[in-house]
């Protein structure tokens, strides 16, 4: 079942009315006082203490008397909240195949994340059982839910192809849709602005995605076009509410923006469109990430869709060829051009030593260095196999900030390699959004980050500091939070997070990581 904003918050709201149910003189494993509690439903803070029993918060609020405590925090001078969801990231992707390092998640911890998405842009897994059952043996540091993907289903049906799907090919994914969601996803993802998917029309990504109806959950989208590339930003936003309702589901649109100069300014416009949707009976929730720079591989962020269908060897077949390859520079010109031009490109990640001396250079530069034009540059690049991540700084802090006020958009990373954001988003809100400006409350933003995306997807007993949740808690001080990574630096962890607690156990004690793998894998019941 999915909920609206508004009623998740009441709903929220009358379960921390339960009483604790501790018996005096009872003891529990750890014990937090002297803090200013923010409960994740958006409600106002309140002084109190908090106990955790086991994998459980056992009471918030008035300190039960004689209770006694294996361990003891003083929280005097900082703030409690429930652990953070992170309802758009990468920092999972690759499961169960990732390292203990990667598997500890400690770029997610430092910021107080105890819960990730696993699957967002429609790469999630299909065989989500083994991948849950094989990534909770191995040991996680952080929860994670799983979105099946309709862009790892098409693949399997149809590999690369531009080709609209036969009735027999949507059947196939259909059925590899409700399989993912019978052994326990929480909805399907999708990323209909990345090749293959992009290839489907509306109707085929219905006819697919219904597939989970019965099941219920999210229709999480990286939606088909945030600018003007295709369709445009509003036809593509109408484009994922239908498919979200049409499909039965709570429509998410993932990392929601205005991207690039031919739509700044149209924020408003964006959130109107989902206002209206509601008011015919759609569910529409979106997430966002604090960051005027996205971030995308060089190929996507430039090279036209027609010249990718089929895969490299036909990228590079169509670029030895002259006339198409004169149309392949004039589409990328234009990206460029929506982009803001080739001084917003930079180039922060690659998979080999072939991408090191390209690492922290604009487009603009690098073209520099090679005596050609910056369109012609990228094309040289991606033919060789070097297709690099780039931070593209395609937004305004004007629309950023008209996003984040409206009470249905949560908060994500949208976490990936070489960009900032995988280690330092929420304590970047915290401080720029919060505390700086401000452009919402401390309680916003942790509802925002916690209460809403646990209801949003029907995360049973996480979200909130109330008795019998699971004890997912963070304990911090708000003003000695502070985002470390850069454009140029990444990868530096945050600081501040002083205790953060994954399913009772501490992962962070005083500051430090403890390395433990306390994190569980999410099924949806």
């Amino acid at each position: 079942m999915t909920v609206s904003r508004s009623r998740a918050s009441l709903l929220l709201a009358a379960l921390l009315l339960q009483s604790p149910t501790l018996a005096a003189q009872d003891t529990v494993d750890v014990l937090i006082t002297g803090g200013r509690i923010y409960d994740g439903t958006g409600g106002a803070p309140r002084d109190g203490a908090v106990g955790i029993k086991g994998d459980r918060i056992a009471f918030v609020g008035a300190l039960p008397r004689n209770v006694t405590a294996k361990r003891r925090i003083d929280a005097r001078g900082h703030v409690v909240t429930p652990g953070f969801i992170d309802p758009h990231t990468h920092a999972y992707e690759g499961l169960p195949r990732l390292d203990l390092e990667r598997r500890r998640n400690l770029s997610s911890l430092l910021q107080g994340i105890t819960t990730v998405v696993l699957g967002a842009d429609g790469r999630g897994p299909l065989e989500v059982k083994r991948v849950l059952d094989s990534s909770q043996t191995l040991g996680l540091g952080t929860n994670t839910y799983a979105l099946t993907g309709f862009g790892t289903v098409r693949s399997r049906v149809m590999g690369n192809s531009s080709a609209p799907a036969t009735p027999a090919q949507i059947e196939a994914m259909r059925t590899l849709i409700a399989t993912a969601m019978q052994q326990g996803a929480y909805g399907v993802g999708s990323g209909l602005f990345y090749v293959p998917q992009t290839y489907a029309t509306t109707d085929e990504v219905v006819a697919v995605v219904s597939a989970a109806k019965p099941f219920g959950g999210v229709y999480d989208t990286h939606q088909r076009d945030e600018s003007s590339y295709s369709i445009g930003l509003f036809a593509s936003t109408r484009e994922a509410i239908r498919i979200g309702c049409e499909s039965g589901l709570t429509t998410n649109i993932g990392h929601i923006k205005t991207l690039g100069v031919d739509m700044w300014g149209r924020a408003d416009s964006v959130l109107a469109i989902m206002r209206e949707a509601r008011t015919r009976g759609c569910t529409v929730v979106a997430d966002q990430y604090p960051w005027t720079a996205s971030g995308t591989g060089l190929s996507a962020a430039l090279m036209p869709r027609w010249a990718q269908a089929g895969g490299r060897d036909s990228l590079r077949l169509r670029a030895a060829d002259a006339e198409q390859r004169a149309r392949m520079l004039a589409d990328m010109r234009e990206n460029l051009r929506r982009r803001g031009g080739d001084s917003t490109l930079l180039l922060i990640d690659g998979d080999d030593a072939k991408a090191a001396p390209y690492i922290g250079k604009t487009l603009k530069q690098v073209a520099a260095d090679a005596g050609q034009p910056a369109v012609e540059t990228a094309l040289d690049l991606v033919l060789r196999g070097i297709d690099m991540g780039v931070a593209s700084f395609n937004m305004t802090e004007a629309d950023i900030e008209v996003f984040m006020r409206d009470p249905y958009v949560m908060t994500s990373s949208d976490g990936s390699d070489g960009h900032p954001r995988l280690f330092a988003t929420y304590p970047r809100k915290i401080r720029r959004y919060v505390l700086d400006r401000p452009v919402i409350s401390m309680a916003r933003m942790v509802e925002s980050a916690s209460g809403q995306v646990a209801a949003t997807y029907g995360l049973t007993d996480r979200g909130v500091l109330r008795a019998g949740a699971y004890a997912d808690v963070l304990v911090f001080d708000p003003q000695r939070l502070k985002e470390e990574a850069t454009y140029t630096e990444p990868r530096k962890l945050a600081t501040g997070m002083q205790w953060v607690f994954v399913n009772g156990t501490a992962a962070v004690a005083d500051g430090a990581p403890t390395n433990a793998l306390a994190g569980r894998a999410l099924r949806k019941r």
